[in-house]
């Protein structure tokens, strides 16, 4: 039994980054054997397993053979006689391909090293194919490595999965997962790749502009993006509440009039003071300077009103008490 360090542990060690994590590679192992030694089975379609110190995740080397369509359509092969080579041979990048030993010696048969020089993004082998995903980790690690260009050989790959429609195959959670991670990176960097390459369909098939972003703040990324495609980008593929709750508060501020009459602005002001929006408010108003102070005075002068007298009163009362609250602060501001 040998073990490996394998993956982004390896190439960001490469490149002078700190690892986030570590994935470590069982080679001419076994699942009883692992299990002998205190290791924890973790790994539902293939053996994944805990370090019983550590925690951290080994997995026995394997094969894939493409069964059917998407990620549930593979069949496994995690033999011991699976070598380390073959094991890197189905990943999906040259860079993400480099192993190191328990004494620190690397091995790199696939020129992952020469690719990290020469900033390529290199697919491995004919496995690119095999899990529609890996398309959209390329545009992910072209948003996270802001030097690097993609091959174009992996260009012709990424066009090539494109047109096979088999990103429809992919689960919502699983294209999720790679978008969400690409909020962190430069996000329109990612987007342009899905957009050059045709990988709208079905995930971002409303995706028309890609504009300039400019937060770090995921959230108002996302909004900047579905703004500008008229709030139908991704519609399918969004699942995070934060997300939606912050574009709805975007959406609303985005249609504000300042000249609109007094009951539009007291129905605005009333929509967006509520105590679900309170965390995204501001954040949301920087990105609107010519209405970041007023709406700002008047949301803070409301939010200082005292309607503890209210308590006794019908829910009728309540509300036009606050209206005319409302409209007084708003008066006030103008």
């Amino acid at each position: 039994m040998k073990i490996y360090k394998v993956g982004g542990a390896v190439r960001d060690k490469l490149m002078g980054f700190k690892p986030k994590d570590t994935d470590w590679l069982v080679v001419g192992s076994s699942v009883p054997e692992l299990e002998k030694k205190g290791f924890q089975r973790v790994g539902k379609d293939f053996p994944v397993f805990l370090h019983p110190e550590t925690k951290e995740e080994y997995a026995l080397a394997r094969k894939e053979v493409k069964a059917g369509k998407g990620y549930k359509g593979f069949k496994f092969d995690f033999s011991p006689d699976i070598t380390l080579e073959e094991d890197l041979k189905r990943r999906d990048l040259t860079i993400n391909a480099i192993a190191e030993d328990q004494d620190g010696n690397i091995i790199d048969p696939y020129n992952g090293q020469k690719d990290i020089k020469e900033r390529v993004l290199r697919h491995v082998s004919e496995s690119f194919f095999e899990d529609p995903l890996r398309a959209l980790r390329v545009a992910r690690f072209y948003a996270q490595f802001e030097d690097f260009i993609i091959h174009p050989d992996t260009e012709d790959a990424l066009k090539k999965i494109s047109k096979s429609g088999e990103l429809k195959e992919l689960s919502r959670e699983r294209v999720w997962e790679e978008t969400a991670k690409s909020l962190e990176l430069k996000f329109e960097k990612f987007l342009q790749i899905i957009k050059d390459f045709n990988l709208n369909s079905p995930w971002f098939d409303k995706l028309k502009v890609v504009p300039k972003i400019t937060t770090n703040n995921p959230n108002i990324k996302w909004c900047q993006v579905s703004e500008r495609n008229n709030f139908k980008f991704a519609n399918k593929l969004l699942k995070t509440n934060s997300i939606k709750q912050t574009l709805e508060v975007w959406s609303k501020i985005s249609e504000f009039n300042i000249s609109s009459d007094i009951n539009k602005k007291i129905n605005f002001f009333a929509s967006i003071s509520s105590q679900n929006y309170k965390k995204d408010i501001h954040e949301v108003l920087k990105c609107f300077p010519h209405l970041e102070r007023y709406c700002s005075a008047i949301l803070k002068n409301y939010a200082s009103v005292n309607f503890e007298y209210l308590q006794d009163l019908s829910s009728n009362e309540i509300a036009e008490a606050k209206h005319r609250e409302l409209k007084k602060i708003i008066e006030e501001n103008e």
